[in-house]
């Protein structure tokens, strides 16, 4: 099983296994009490066998653990879920281009004993490599207030919607309650633009043809130039 070194002494990150599947489940219900169940959607996932692009085809399930060989932390990420539902996404050609373009982290959890140590940021910082590898455009999760200078340290941009362009004046954003989004682009074709009439800045050439031109501006309905 293959296994990558951190910087963190003797802490390793490898793929998911189904035998680790009630120890994250366990994992992410302890930073979650208030919603245990939250992530169990992802059981079935994690009992597939490993596949690329990420860990389980367009699921992405990390592991990190100690010297000893113990299950310390774990992430879960994979593709967004609005894109499966939003009102804008409406061609199954669209939606297969971005699933293949963004990824979200969807959970981190860590060992109550081991946090504070950096496991969290390195499976963090590993899973924006992995989505990097796999030809992903942005890397993006959902961020509580008190996590946000957490997440600019680690390079995300905050902001309070994610705002993508799709080409021709179209754009698709989700709605979130009680959350901002951090984001992160991983490639050189991809980048944040400012537009005026919009208050958080537009995702840019993410697809092919997407690129937000110079001078746009939102009319309230569509992207102009």
């Amino acid at each position: 099983m293959n296994r990558t070194r951190t910087r963190l002494p003797g802490i390793t990150l490898r793929d998911a296994a189904a035998s680790d599947t009630d120890e994250i489940m366990r994992l992410v219900a302890d930073v979650n009490p208030d919603d245990p169940d939250a992530f169990e959607d992802a059981r079935p996932n994690l009992g597939l066998p490993q596949a690329g692009p990420l860990s389980h085809f367009r699921a992405l399930h990390v592991v990190a653990e100690d010297g000893k060989g113990q299950t310390i932390g774990t992430l879960l990420g994979g593709a967004p879920i609005w894109l499966f539902d939003h009102p804008g996404i409406n061609h199954p050609a669209l939606l297969e281009d971005l699933v293949a373009r963004i990824g979200m982290i969807s959970a981190v959890a860590v060992a109550s004993d081991h946090r504070g140590q950096g496991v969290g940021a390195e499976l963090i910082r590993h899973a924006a490599r992995r989505f990097t590898r796999a030809g992903y455009g942005l890397v993006t999760l959902n961020s509580l207030p008190a996590l946000e200078d957490y997440y600019r340290r680690l390079q995300f941009s905050l902001m309070d919607d994610l705002i993508v362009n799709l080409g021709d004046g179209r754009m698709v954003a989700p709605v979130w309650e009680g959350t901002r989004v951090a984001a992160k682009t991983l490639d050189r074709h991809t980048v944040f633009a400012d537009v005026a009439g919009l208050a958080s800045p537009v995702v840019s050439g993410l697809l092919p043809g997407s690129r937000v031109p110079s001078g746009a501006y939102f009319d309230g309905e569509r992207l102009r130039t």
